[in-house]
């Protein structure tokens, strides 16, 4: 009889073969391969504001595979001492069974009560905790499951608070179907409580997928040479449209096959194999985790919203709803991978060139489009004196997410790669 290796022995050799100290592209959220990229790093700091503050109920949305469970796993890992979570990720719980497993997770006695005798025996729980300097959590994954009369009783443990602040933090994370939910009018409650939402995207550039993958091999322990050559991290762009969750998928995969032909570098033709053994295709992907259609580039609306009549950090008093969720410039495939390589390579970029994206902005936007450059110049934390090409792609997505005209923002958009394309030109050319 053939006997098989075992999981562990297969992994062993997986493991061995490229130097890892461990699988770095598993499937299990593991807060320690949680990426260091602005649009989590948002939302890890909107929650942090928000249970710290005691701001009650808080709202992360974001597509499958886009990196919820891990963001809360980090969460629970930060603030794991001073904050008591309770985990929920079965979303198909009645508001009786949700307050029952709360006093369960707790550690209170719930035997022979009805839920109006837990909700006052969690309440005289939550402020013995408050007086000790310790805050109560809960966090509901796949919340879009919850049905409405679940999410409608989290309004009464919304309502458990002192006469300054919120005694139970609740967030909620789970699918865009979730904020659709919501929206209806009988749900308006729970929704009106809402005092910070952050959405997650996927990634957006090749350089963002290719510094992701750097990312969990070097937590994973490689120090070598390059596994995934250029050609390949572009095939997992595009197969993967950004999400995550399939990056991983694409990942591991393609590094069996090496490890499986001896080979210790995944070229562009493994990363397709994969993608066939995991029935994926070039932007088939984008109707299951909600990203764009295949050959367009998306550019992301600001991830945080806070409810000001709960948080004093705005000066506005947005819904959680208000506004496009992501923008959508219309580019052909081999554009897209054009403009995110080509703008990653070079030195430092000239004035002239931001007066041309100046001229350019003002014609789609107006006269406040010299202001707007300015702030997103600042937000990637750079200045027009020396600001490198290797962000340039970044800006023109944030820049053009500004623009609310549709034809106008896909001319600022091929203006602005007329005009990368003649500064590469120039920059080839010879000297005379």
């Amino acid at each position: 009889m053939i006997e098989l290796p075992t999981t562990q022995e297969h992994q062993a050799v997986f493991e061995s073969h490229f130097g890892f100290r461990e699988t770095p592209f598993g499937v299990a959220p593991d807060p320690r391969f949680f990426y260091s990229h602005p649009v989590y790093l948002d939302g890890l700091a909107a929650l942090v504001h928000g249970i710290q503050s005691k701001k009650g109920c808080m709202l992360v949305t974001g597509d499958m595979g886009t990196g919820k469970t891990i963001l809360l796993r980090r969460l629970m890992s930060l603030l794991n001492a001073r904050v008591h979570f309770v985990f929920v990720s079965n979303s198909h719980l009645t508001s009786y069974g949700l307050t029952e497993l709360m006093m369960e997770s707790l550690g209170l006695n719930n035997k022979g009560r009805n839920r109006l005798e837990m909700i006052q025996g969690l309440n005289d729980y939550l402020i013995a905790q408050l007086k000790t300097g310790r805050t109560v959590v809960l966090l509901i994954d796949e919340a879009q499951k919850l049905s409405e009369a679940a999410l409608e009783g989290l309004c009464e443990l919304s309502n458990l608070a002192t006469d300054t602040e919120k005694l139970l933090q609740i967030v909620l994370v789970g699918q865009p179907d979730l904020m659709t939910k919501l929206n209806k009018s009988s749900l308006r409650r729970i929704k009106q409580r809402i005092a910070i939402h952050h959405r997650l995207y996927p990634l957006q550039t090749l350089s963002e997928i290719d510094q992701y993958i750097r990312h969990r091999l070097q937590i994973a322990g490689y120090d070598g040479p390059e596994i995934f050559t250029e050609e390949a991290v572009e095939a997992i762009w595009h197969y993967s449209e950004g999400t995550p969750r399939l990056i991983n998928a694409l990942c591991d995969t393609a590094l069996a096959m090496a490890c499986a032909v001896n080979r210790k570098k995944v070229s562009r033709y493994m990363l397709m194999r994969a993608a066939g053994d995991l029935l994926l295709e070039q932007g088939s992907e984008a109707a299951k985790v909600g990203a764009a259609e295949p050959g367009l580039l998306r550019t992301k609306t600001p991830a945080l919203r806070i409810n000001q009549e709960r948080s004093e950090t705005n000066g506005v008093n947005p819904s959680v709803s208000d506004g496009p969720e992501v923008v959508i410039i219309r580019l052909r495939p081999s554009e897209r991978v054009w403009l995110s390589r080509i703008a990653t390579k070079g030195p430092a970029v000239s004035g002239q060139f931001f007066e041309r994206m100046t001229h350019a902005a003002t014609e789609a936007m107006g006269p406040t489009a010299d202001r707007i450059l300015g702030d997103q110049i600042s937000a990637l934390g750079e200045s027009r004196h020396a600001f490198p090409q290797g962000k340039l792609a970044d800006l023109i997505l944030r820049v053009s997410r500004e623009i609310l005209n549709e034809t106008m923002r896909t001319r600022f958009q091929r203006k602005m790669m007329h005009e990368i394309a003649t500064l590469k030109a120039s920059e080839s050319a010879p000297d005379r």
